[in-house]
């Protein structure tokens, strides 16, 4: 039997050799350190110091929620005695003066956001050099919450909560308003019943910040479109997938993808098929299946091309009053942590291992155009996330949110000069071939405990299976990870990067 540890940020249970969270990509231990940090106490400084330079306008009561981008707080406006999420950026992300600018006016954009389905903003602001902005408190939970002490919810709660979420980015998205960060904590449950989107459009974009926090990235590895891993500028139907990611969570009661790393959940997000819910459970209508396996297509050109016309499909789907008023009963009983009946479902069974990353070519002289632009897209996720060593700082917290932080342009991997590797015997029919380079140049290349090759290989026979590969050099920080080799094909890795690693 697997143990399972639990993630300190999200509470998401997790088998115990992981080490990230697969539904908010938070560092669940750093394997290279033995140094545990105390996360409350830096809390409890903080908390310090936003009652300081908030005394008089605000009344920071307690830390509600932490996420990658920041700390919501419960807070009382002083002037109006009136109770609300005060959510304060992290000093961390190293956020300049232009870019607070433009945070400042995107989010006021979406103050004036007014639907009964998305959570008002009352105010942005700076203050102390701390940039915050202050929300409707809503007295309920969130349906990451909810989904991981309840399990998958009847079709009659999801069909309410799929309309109302869906309403709401209709609503943004024609108004110009990408949320950029949907997923179930960003979704909440008020105690009448009535769903609310919070977070809108205040995602941070790739050039705001500097991450001075060493090894920080931020995001939501669980619910990214595929194009987001890869570093593109979020549209509606990212939304979307990230909505379909949110709408299987509740018909199963889990994500549909998860690994022991980022490169991994990456991996399922651009080739692996959505798992089928039927595997789960029996109820589910025809009609709703589809649009969610339509939401989480791999290209966003495959999903709807706006959200109204998804709306007009939800909308379309039969939902009587009796159900409608059933789903509003149990919403408001499990808005207060009341538990309802659980439904029985079966396990969704384990997804394959996936490698880091993995390509079967047809021929082995020519990659297939389509393969070339869909590696492309895996090279700029590689590059957003830095997988030689990166720790994750991600989102972890209900009620907070934030986008990937990805390069401005991906970078392009030009074959530079490497290092010759002695020629070998012809491939035998068990062996595949590898392609990769390394940053610096002088990382030496290991295949199973044996030194294949120094700054990179090309096309070097391989022996097909799962093959350890690690990549290493003095000063940086290794990079470990199990590679999938195919018979007669090539496994292209791109460029690896190491982080160089800091002495103390």
């Amino acid at each position: 039997m697997v143990a399972n540890t639990q993630c300190f940020g999200c509470g998401a249970v997790a088998p115990e050799a992981s080490r990230f969270c697969g539904n908010c990509g938070r560092a669940l231990a750093d394997p290279h350190t033995a140094t545990l940090v105390d996360e409350n106490a830096q809390s409890e400084t903080l908390l310090d110091r936003l009652r300081r330079v908030m005394a008089g306008e605000y009344r920071v009561e307690r830390e509600m929620a932490r996420g990658g981008m920041g700390v919501v707080f419960e807070a009382t406006e002083e002037n109006v005695g009136r109770r609300v999420a005060l959510k304060v950026l992290s000093p961390e992300l190293g956020i300049t003066d232009r870019a607070a600018e433009r945070f400042k006016r995107e989010a006021r954009m979406v103050a004036e956001l007014e639907h009964p389905n998305i959570v008002p903003v009352y105010r942005v602001g700076q203050i102390g050099g701390m940039l915050f902005i202050t929300m409707k408190y809503i007295a309920g939970r969130s349906l990451d919450e909810i989904t991981a002490s309840q399990g998958a919810l009847p079709i009659p709660v999801i069909m309410h909560v799929l309309r109302s979420a869906t309403r709401s980015l209709t609503y943004a998205h024609e108004h110009d308003i990408v949320h950029r960060d949907v997923k179930a904590a960003n979704i909440l449950i008020e105690k009448d019943g009535r769903v609310l989107m919070t977070d809108f459009g205040v995602a941070l974009r790739a050039s705001d910040v500097t991450l001075t926090a060493d090894g920080a990235v931020i995001g939501t590895p669980g619910y990214m479109s595929p194009e987001q891993c890869a570093g593109k500028r979020a549209t509606p139907q990212s939304d979307q997938y990230s909505l379909g990611v949110v709408a299987f969570q509740l018909l199963t009661g889990t994500l549909p993808f998860k690994a022991d790393s980022l490169p991994g959940i990456m991996h399922h997000h651009f080739f692996t098929p959505l798992p089928s819910v039927r595997l789960v459970r029996d109820d589910v209508p025809p009609p709703l299946l589809t649009i969610v396996e339509r939401l989480v297509a791999k290209a966003p050109t495959d999903r709807f091309s706006t959200t109204r016309e998804l709306l007009d499909e939800l909308e379309a789907l039969p939902f009587n009053p009796t159900e409608r008023s059933e789903a509003e009963r149990l919403m408001r009983r499990l808005s207060t942590g009341d538990q309802v009946a659980r439904l029985s479902t079966r396990e969704l069974p384990a997804l394959p291992d996936a490698p880091t990353l993995q390509l079967a070519i047809s021929a082995p002289h020519e990659t297939p155009r389509r393969d070339r632009r869909r590696w492309a897209a895996v090279a700029a996720g590689i590059a957003v996330l830095g997988l030689g060593g990166w720790a994750v700082w991600g989102i972890g917290a209900a009620r907070d949110g934030a986008g990937l932080v990805a390069p401005p342009t991906p970078p392009v991997v030009a074959p530079p000069t490497v290092a010759r590797v002695a020629a070998a015997p012809r491939p035998a029919a068990s062996t595949g071939k590898l392609r990769l380079l390394t940053s610096p140049g002088q990382a030496e290349i290991v295949i199973d405990g044996t030194r294949r090759g120094v700054g990179g290989v090309l096309d070097l026979p391989v022996r097909a299976g799962d093959r350890r590969l690690e990549v290493r050099a003095p000063g940086y920080v290794p990079f470990d990870t199990v590679i999938s080799v195919v018979v007669n094909s090539t496994l292209s890795l791109g460029r690896i990067t190491l982080r160089a690693s800091h002495t103390p």
